[in-house]
């Protein structure tokens, strides 16, 4: 399942984190509609789209999320992702290098070890659903899990789960544990900015990631965490508006 906003203009791909789904990036598909033809993605699992089949993998994320960029062009997507997301972004541009004109990543980093998502596998296994709109909180800064309209996003989200919902955020966990070789990264060629919040658990890591990344640019937002397009929507924006501009890919 997606969602299209913008009835034009080069296709630009939206990714989200687990456990959300394409409303995580409501804001941006808001401002950048204007410009480009907005795709954003229900990944298999979460929200409308039907659970995953156990021994799912990231490549078959980036594989869904070509066939729907495809629908619309065979030529080249600006694509956005945010931590799961951005495994799959990376995927997509490490795979299809000719097509990917510019890559916008958050909430991410050089994460070697299976540990972490083995242990949110495993939590998921011991406290159920509930898990889900705790993680959703998660994501944001301390400040922002007070925020109504945070608390409402994390309503939101989790009021579309289903039979499926639980096995899938496992299996996508299981799915994420599976590491890619250092090596992979060299073969990310398309341009690409890094975006992460000041307060981020992914900051460390992200420093790693852009030298692994070659030529790719690395951006802090201040007092803001994990999803950093939700709690400052203008200054993420603003960085991938100055990111495209530079590219030649936002229209005068």
């Amino acid at each position: 399942y997606y969602e299209q906003l913008g009835a034009t203009g080069m296709p630009m791909i939206f990714l989200h984190s687990t456990p959300d789904d394409h409303r995580f990036w409501m804001f941006q598909t808001a401002q950048f509609s204007s410009y480009y033809r907005c795709l954003a993605v229900d990944c298999a699992g979460y929200g409308r789209s039907p659970a995953v089949q156990q021994g799912v993998t990231i490549d078959d994320h980036a594989d869904a999320s070509w066939e729907i960029i495809d629908r619309y062009t065979k030529g080249g997507a600006i694509i956005h992702g945010n931590s799961f997301g951005s495994e799959i972004a990376m995927r997509m541009a490490q795979r299809r290098p000719e097509r990917v004109p510019a890559l916008i990543l958050s909430g991410c980093g050089f994460v070697p070890s299976s540990d972490i998502f083995l242990r949110w596998a495993e939590r998921y296994r011991s406290e159920g659903l509930p898990l889900r709109y705790a993680q959703v909180l998660d994501h944001f800064a301390p400040a922002g899990r007070e925020s109504k309209s945070l608390l409402h996003y994390a309503d939101m989200v989790c009021a579309l789960n289903n039979e499926g919902t639980l096995a899938s955020i496992i299996a996508n966990n299981e799915a994420l544990a599976q590491r890619p070789d250092p090596s992979f990264y060299d073969g990310i060629t398309a341009p690409t900015i890094i975006i992460i919040g000041d307060l981020d658990r992914s900051k460390p890591a992200s420093f790693e990631l852009q030298k692994r990344i070659k030529g790719s640019e690395l951006v802090f937002i201040p007092e803001v965490a994990h999803a950093c397009n939700i709690e400052a929507p203008a200054a993420y924006d603003m960085h991938c508006i100055h990111f495209l501009k530079k590219l030649g890919l936002f229209p005068a």
